[in-house]
């Protein structure tokens, strides 16, 4: 009787252990990529779901088949020639339109490059703002494509000959870039009224945007702001309120001056204010996705322990809030759409870190609907 039992047991686990496995969506990490990397964004090609990844120390967009879970192929390109295409890993920008438009943005020097998926440049544009640059200063570019243009956030030039003196208080713009002559047309689009009278670091005024084809309209988002806003940069502004109870705290830079240094100031002050740091879309079914996180603690801040507490808030096609959806706390990099569901990778501190793992990325399974 014991042994039977011990064989039901043993059956039950095996069972089990396996339906557990089968539930854990990941996703290879090849052996010259990086684990972690900030210029990553779902595509569509031929109507099936993928996800582009590129990976720095390879100089490569590594493309995954999220059916089969498995890297599709390699788009190389080289550090030298015509087809080089250098400064991704620090100041890089994607915009992945389709196979034969692939955008890259190098903020640092003005740079957009046009490639297709066979890893030609068959373009290089320097984007010419004078004494306004063209990018978030941060890594992970915020870029959007609509017709022909693309469109970044830009900012004053802080050193050099066309250096902007009354940098703090230039109001904010974005540029319009054309991607047949790299010309730049100026739009204004200034902070939210919670910006007015306040010293944020430029981390906390760099907006991310995104564009829906659909309703043709710019959706931005900033770090400070409880409203996102809804616009087609030719007269339409609409904001909408898309808040969490988490986000109710911003530090100022003067606050810190006297015991941070000039050169951790925007960091210090941006890791210990709440913010919504991230806007993402799905084009299929239209929802908006807002992720809030707290800020850390200063000892947090001093042990490099960026993980916090985190939420995500998921707006309809008509930027209604439907639901508060929990999140892990750690970083969102990679993440994609299957039907009503939203993968996002698990804690990688956890998972990967802490673990000794490179190899996998694991995901987190989130119905939205």
């Amino acid at each position: 009787m014991k042994l039977k039992a011990f064989i039901l047991i043993s059956i039950v686990l095996i069972f089990t252990s396996s339906s557990v496995q089968n539930d854990t969506y990941s996703l290879p990490v090849d052996p010259i990529a990086d684990l972690y990397s900030y210029m990553v964004q779902p595509i569509s090609e031929n109507n099936e779901e993928k996800l582009a990844m590129f990976s720095y120390n390879e100089n490569a967009m590594l493309i995954y088949d999220l059916e089969e879970q498995e890297i599709e192929r390699k788009i190389k390109y080289d550090h030298q020639g015509p087809n080089a295409l250098n400064n991704m890993k620090i100041y890089g920008g994607l915009s992945y339109i389709n196979t034969d438009s692939i955008i890259y943005f190098d903020s640092q020097l003005d740079l957009a490059y046009l490639s297709d998926d066979k890893g030609n440049v068959y373009k290089r544009l320097t984007v010419d703002g004078g004494n306004v640059g063209f990018g978030s200063m941060g890594i992970g570019q915020s870029l959007a494509y609509r017709k022909g243009h693309l469109y970044v956030q830009s900012w004053p030039v802080r050193i050099g000959a066309n250096e902007m003196r009354n940098a703090d208080d230039y109001p904010n713009h974005f540029g319009k870039i054309s991607l047949k002559d790299g010309s730049v047309e100026r739009l204004l689009f200034d902070f939210p009224p919670e910006y007015k009278d306040k010293d944020y670091s430029q981390m906390l005024k760099s907006a991310n945007i995104i564009y829906n084809q659909k309703i043709d309209k710019f959706i931005i988002n900033f770090p400070s702001s409880h409203s996102i806003y809804v616009t087609d940069f030719n007269g339409y502004t609409k904001a909408y309120k898309a808040e969490s109870s988490i986000v109710n705290n911003t530090e100022e830079k003067s606050t810190h001056k006297a015991k941070v240094g000039a050169s951790s100031l925007d960091s210090f002050a941006t890791w210990l204010s709440d913010q919504y740091e991230k806007l993402i879309f799905d084009p299929k079914s239209g929802y908006y996705f807002r992720i809030a996180r707290k800020g850390i603690t200063e000892r947090a801040y001093n042990a490099r322990d960026f993980a916090t507490e985190k939420e995500v808030i998921v707006l309809d096609e008509n930027f209604n809030h439907v639901k508060t959806l929990k999140h892990h706390g750690g970083s969102l990099l990679y993440y994609f759409f299957k039907g009503d569901q939203i993968f996002w990778n698990k804690d990688m501190l956890i998972h990967n870190v802490e673990a000794g793992n490179e190899d996998v990325i694991y995901f987190d399974q989130v119905k939205f609907k």
